[in-house]
């Protein structure tokens, strides 16, 4: 049975970074250590949806690195065949703001895949960039949360990080206001086009 996700991104970049993370390699999810993944599977309020995930991501990795290549340009427009995807950029202030919802067939494989998408920009922050990636899935109440850092990325536990991903949820307010000012009405393949032209 298919089921989705919601995946909702705030990133502070300079330009020049985010257009470098644009025409980077996308890294396949199974080339980081097994632990940069385990917190996807602990954020789940149940235990047993935990158990099982932490048992399925090894295989779940291995799946999600025949899925990954190309450019993280090229994944974002994947996102956005069938209009799912927005983007909004405002480089005065060097705010994005990604949006997108997708249909997975497997839950874990999926989750690391929308997940993959965007961890890449981490790879490319410098001093200053910060960002928030959540996403929700609609089989459950919660939500996962993953803090972007400069060469750092990690899932933030809702109730271990509380205070963490309170800071972060309010920087990330902050970058969707300044990213409001962009057009609203410029498609997403418009957006990318644009950044690396």
């Amino acid at each position: 049975m298919a089921r989705y996700v919601t995946v909702t991104a705030a990133v502070r970049i300079g330009g020049p970074r985010l257009r470098a993370y644009l025409r980077s390699p996308a890294a396949p999810p199974g080339t980081r250590p097994g632990a940069d993944w385990t917190g996807l599977c602990d954020a789940w309020p149940d235990g047993a949806v935990r158990r099982r995930y932490r048992a399925e991501l090894p295989a779940a990795l291995a799946e999600c690195d025949r899925w990954t290549g190309g450019d993280h340009a090229g994944l974002l427009r994947g996102l956005d065949e069938d209009g799912g995807l927005t983007l909004r950029h405002d480089g005065a202030g060097d705010s994005l703001a990604i949006d997108f919802d997708s249909r997975i067939d497997f839950e874990l494989p999926g989750m690391i895949w929308a997940f993959t998408a965007l961890r890449g920009l981490a790879d490319t922050m410098a001093d200053g960039d910060a960002g928030l990636v959540e996403l929700t899935a609609d089989w459950c109440g919660g939500t996962v949360p993953m803090r972007l850092a400069p060469q750092h990325s990690a899932f933030l536990h809702p109730a271990r990080d509380a205070a963490a991903l309170a800071r972060a949820r309010d920087a990330a307010f902050d970058v969707r206001c300044a990213a409001s000012e962009a057009d609203p009405d410029e498609p997403a393949g418009d957006v990318l086009d644009r950044l690396l032209a």
